[in-house]
């Protein structure tokens, strides 16, 4: 320890630095809806982004772009994305060591990417990918370095409630990418213009993230040793790029074994998957200070079982949209190329129901500092996820990979429960799961046989409303709107 920078115990025992500097911004519902619009506007930007570079790449250069995406997200979380997590938590317990650990853990991360980038180069040589592929994943790995600081201190900022400076460091990337989608449909261009537009991004980002950090990082500011930073950080790497990797690995196997044709068809019906599961980002990170803070009381549980039946509609609701709409807009809005993409995000879409709910329950326990158990989830996800993709890719192609997705949410989910039972005794249950469900499942039963008599469209569309008005008249969304009032009401 250098100096008069104690330790995490240190902290504990001792007043020498004064009292914990906490955040006394209580949870309100503006919290979640600035936290979801964050990420919705970063999911919507990138969506428009990847729009336009899917049409003018076409499907099979558009493969390789999305081949480059899923080895620059793997590299990002190798390297610690994960440490937002970290962060937000850290920071909520104490202002000084969130932005001690900022800095710190930013450091970490830029010393990580050169030899992580190394081993995906590597890894990319010795599976036999072209020279181009390989520059091009070098370009793309530029953008890590300034991800390094906007993502530290969007964890520190989400940590201490300043939710709308958050949310600006994600509208400079996502303006940025539109910029460059605007360039794209203006003068055209290739993957090159594609890769850049990435990287300027990322710049964008880190420059209002800098900006941010010297106008609220605290004067004295509390630090770890290198080795008790690397101790208590290292479980944000391993379990987020296990988790990452199971998450993203179908991509590279579907290039390897189906080709690049398959790989922009299941890539385009991703990414609005990609879009769409950020609804519960802001629901759960706007409680996880609090959740944080808590001592796993009654109150919390209910907070929690709220939320997560917030969730759990929310999902029917996008399954049902999904299932109406896909057929019609997906051609639209990618270009009739992209016609496979529909039938391939209808399959998708049901893995969002299990993946809201596994949102929740690892809220659940990184709060509850249980983090260590992420590493053996993910490692089980990751062992099914490549032993069946192997099996099956060859023959089905994406939909295989698309099947295979939700198969590995659901393994996640019984591990979560698992796991909360043993280390809290207790689960978690959405709120009115049950008669929610059977609702669900009725309508979306009466979605698929009307569809054969009616326009599809149609069908859906009454079949949502019906859904939504059976959710406001049994008053489940007031219940699900209690869940920031209660978090108000019990930190006053």
């Amino acid at each position: 320890m250098k100096g008069d920078e104690p330790t995490t115990e240190e902290l504990a025992t001792t007043a020498d630095h004064g009292a914990a500097v906490v955040s006394s911004v209580e949870p309100k519902i503006s919290h979640a809806v600035l936290l979801t619009a964050a990420q919705l506007s970063r999911g919507l930007f990138r969506l428009l982004f990847v729009i336009v570079a899917a049409r003018a790449l076409g499907p099979s250069q558009f493969g390789v772009y999305a081949l480059l995406l899923a080895m620059v997200e793997m590299l990002a979380v190798a390297t610690g994305s994960g440490y937002t997590d970290y962060l937000t938590r850290e920071a909520a317990k104490d202002e000084r060591l969130g932005w001690g650990l900022c800095g710190q853990l930013t450091r970490l991360r830029l010393a990580y990417t050169i030899p992580f980038t190394a081993v995906v180069l590597g890894g990319l040589w010795t599976l036999g990918y072209p020279r181009a592929v390989m520059v091009a994943t070098v370009w793309m790995s530029l953008s890590l370095i300034p991800r390094s600081l906007s993502e530290a201190v969007q964890g520190v900022l989400r940590g201490t409630g300043r939710y709308l400076e958050f949310l600006l460091v994600e509208l400079a990337f996502g303006i940025a990418l539109a910029a460059g989608a605007g360039l794209l449909l203006v003068s055209g261009g290739g993957l090159r213009e594609v890769v850049a537009t990435e990287v300027a991004g990322s710049v964008a980002a880190a420059a209002f993230a800098l900006f941010f950090a010297l106008k609220y990082r605290t004067k004295q500011r509390l630090r770890l040793e290198k080795s008790q930073l690397i101790k208590a950080s290292s479980i944000f790497n391993i379990y987020a790029f296990v988790g990452n990797l199971y998450d993203r690995l179908d991509i590279l196997m579907l290039s390897r074994l189906a080709g690049d044709y398959a790989t922009g068809i299941y890539g385009a019906a991703y990414r609005p998957m990609g879009t769409i599961q950020l609804l519960p980002y802001g629901v759960l990170y706007s409680l996880l200070p609090t959740l944080s803070r808590g001592t796993g009381s009654d109150a919390d549980r209910q907070r929690l079982e709220k939320a997560m039946g917030l969730l759990l509609s929310a999902a029917f609701v996008l399954v049902l949209a999904t299932l109406a709409f896909a057929k019609t807009l997906v051609p639209i809005v990618f270009g009739t190329g992209f016609a496979e993409s529909a039938s391939a995000l209808k399959v998708l879409i049901w893995a969002v129901i299990p993946r809201y709910l596994n949102f929740a329950l690892n809220i659940s326990l990184l709060a509850a500092a249980h983090e260590r158990v992420f590493a053996v989830t993910s490692l089980v996800c990751l062992a099914v996820n490549v032993i069946t993709n192997l099996l099956f890719i060859p023959r089905y192609s994406w939909r295989a990979a698309a099947v295979v997705t939700i198969a590995t949410e659901l393994v996640l989910l019984i591990q979560n429960i698992y796991w909360l039972r043993r280390l809290t005794g207790s689960t978690p249950m959405p709120l009115g799961w049950l008669r929610v469900s059977l609702v669900f499942a009725l309508l979306t039963g009466l979605t698929v046989a009307a569809a054969k008599f009616v326009s599809p469209v149609a069908a859906g569309i009454v079949c949502l409303l019906v859904y939504l008005a059976y959710l406001y008249r049994t008053g489940m969304v007031a219940e699900f709107a209690a869940v920031w009032r209660t978090a108000g009401s019990s930190s006053s």
